[in-house]
């Protein structure tokens, strides 16, 4: 049945014009988009009643960890812990059973200047299998038990010893990943596939039906078929896989258009593994490469040449001047005819990888609730970077103007799993000349996340033909100029309702 929503506001993009057209009805037939105009409704429509809701096209999220948002909800979220005596206490009121995982801490800032220590998860956990993930992912904390299962090379790079040479029990670099990805391995998958049933409910309350799934770790390609296959079916929801792997025919054999995302070029801010020029403060360390230029350049090579959009983890400069010299020498300074090569994160950038991702036509995938969460005065990047350095990181707004194409995601559970309070932190950012306007943040969510997934041409917007994608909000983020205090009412796919609040 034809149905058409009347009584609000519909939003749709021009692209060509790059702009938001306000509209006064949606009319959607067979999962389509029909028309825009209320004077196109002929009998025997539905008429839906919008009571003075606003209709927008559905939310991408272009960085999604779906399975680790899911198992660190709930009582296994530690993002809202502050001092050590609060940390000791919910790290011992974790279930004991025989793997134990929890995470989203973040020791940079506690009000007590305390840190986060495997000592604590022994103290309740010694025997388990215990893992306490950083709120970046790039460190973890694991019990004796945990080591003792694991069984981690000495050499690995990232494995913290004391004095006497013993392991902590808190693991960097190559070792942390390699624990990581060991123990999700080990997880009865029930477990795993409840996680992300629960993710991809918290995604639809959120509106984001577009979902960038980060997957790290699976090794082969009939690995990763199985772990696509087992998504949440849930709408069906618009999912966009990202193997995380150097090797594009993985995803290539898969048929998919894209390949990486976190294929890691250096590591984060707060674990003090991003490649930066400048050494953190208080310390000299500068971070890590994790590959050499001829490995970086052998990827993107064989993705070029199977047409793929490739696309990497670049936090520091060192990190993102590695990856955008490399594209420079794969493409001849020219950009991808076929390719729609992209950047995670970018924090750290200078004013020529700007410019050079413009000229290159690289999109530029970042999180603005990095800025909400860890700039500001005295917040993690000033005391990791410094003053100077902090006020010129995630530079949306210079990117926007010198013509490259930002889509925005939360990195969950790094950050909340909500393109609306990523669009808000983009117009809230702490350096004023980096602040997008609220079309613009919108966009970043819709419009060209849409072109990321090479997927303009049927989703994205509100245009008649295109998918009956859409979210139903309780204000106009448009006409106030902020997205601050709105909630999603209802999620749509495919003129099908997948959620209401």
């Amino acid at each position: 049945m034809s149905q058409a929503f009347t009584g609000g506001t519909v939003y749709t993009y021009l692209g060509a014009q790059r702009r938001w057209q306000r509209c006064d009805a949606l009319v959607v037939d067979a999962g389509r988009v029909v028309a825009l105009d209320a004077n196109a409704i002929g009998a025997g429509v539905e008429r839906i009643d919008l009571d003075g809701a606003t209709v927008l096209p559905a939310f991408a999220d272009c960085h999604v960890h779906l399975n680790d948002t899911g198992l660190k909800s709930g009582d296994r979220d530690f993002s809202d812990v502050h001092d050590v005596a609060t940390f000791e206490k919910r790290v011992a009121a974790l279930p004991r059973t025989r793997f134990v995982i929890a995470g989203n801490y973040d020791d940079s800032g506690w009000t007590d200047g305390g840190h986060a220590s495997a000592a604590i998860l022994d103290a309740a956990h010694g025997d388990r299998v215990a893992l306490l993930v950083r709120v970046d992912g790039h460190s973890a904390l694991l019990s004796r038990g945990a080591l003792a299962y694991l069984d981690l090379d000495p050499a690995l790079p990232g494995i913290e010893r004391d004095a006497a040479g013993a392991p902590t029990g808190r693991l960097f670099l190559e070792a942390n990943w390699r624990a990581q990805v060991a123990i999700m391995a080990a997880l009865p998958a029930a477990e795993k596939r409840a996680a992300d049933a629960r993710a991809a409910a918290a995604a639809l309350a959120q509106g984001a039906w577009h979902l960038h799934v980060q997957l790290v770790g699976f090794g082969d390609a009939a690995a990763y078929a199985a772990e696509i296959a087992a998504l949440p079916d849930a709408g069906p929801a618009k999912w966009y896989p990202k193997i995380c792997e150097r090797d594009p025919r993985i995803a290539y054999d898969l048929g998919l258009r894209f390949v990486g995302g976190d294929v890691f070029l250096d590591g984060s801010i707060g674990s003090r593994t991003a490649a930066v020029s400048e050494p953190y403060c208080g310390s000299g360390e500068t971070g890590v490469l994790m590959h050499s230029d001829a490995d970086v350049e052998a990827y993107f090579a064989v993705a070029e040449e199977l047409g793929m959009s490739a696309g990497v983890h670049a936090i520091g400069d060192r990190a993102i001047e590695q990856c955008i010299a490399t594209w420079e020498r794969v493409l001849g300074g020219k950009p991808s005819p076929t390719g729609r090569h992209f950047i995670e994160h970018f924090e750290i950038a200078r004013a020529d990888h700007i410019e050079r991702c413009a000229r290159l036509g690289i999109y530029l995938s970042m999180q603005p609730q990095f800025d909400a969460a860890w700039g500001g005065p005295d917040g993690m990047y000033e005391r990791r970077l410094g003053v100077g350095r902090a006020r010129t990181m995630n530079r949306l707004r210079t990117a926007l103007d010198a013509g490259a194409v930002l889509v925005g995601g939360a990195d969950s559970p790094v950050c909340r799993l909500s393109p609306l309070a990523g669009m808000q932190a983009a117009l809230d950012h702490f350096t004023p000349a980096e602040r997008l306007s609220a079309d613009q943040a919108l966009t970043m969510y819709t419009y060209d996340a849409a072109r990321f997934g090479h997927a303009e041409a049927r989703t994205g917007t509100l245009t008649p033909g295109h998918a009956a994608d859409f979210v139903i909000l309780d204000g106009d983020p448009l006409a106030r100029g902020s997205f601050a205090g709105l909630h999603v009412r209802e999620t749509w796919s495919d003129g099908e309702r997948v959620f209401r609040r």
